[in-house]
């Protein structure tokens, strides 16, 4: 599976931010680690406070 990766520029400041990934929090039965366990669900842009939802980003 590939790794998704942000778009280079944010959407609403257009600048290109330092994207920081947003995780599902771990569920008390899974060990981290394993792929899948920490699904991503979205990046936040640290210049304008954007959330960029995977499900938007799907390209």
């Amino acid at each position: 599976m590939e790794e998704l990766r942000p778009p280079v520029r944010c959407p609403q400041c257009n600048g290109q931010p330092n994207w920081q990934e947003v995780r599902q929090p771990f569920s008390d039965g899974d060990p981290p680690g394993r792929l899948g366990v920490h699904p991503l669900i979205g990046w936040r842009c640290n210049i304008y406070p954007y959330f960029l939802p995977v499900s938007q980003w799907e390209s």
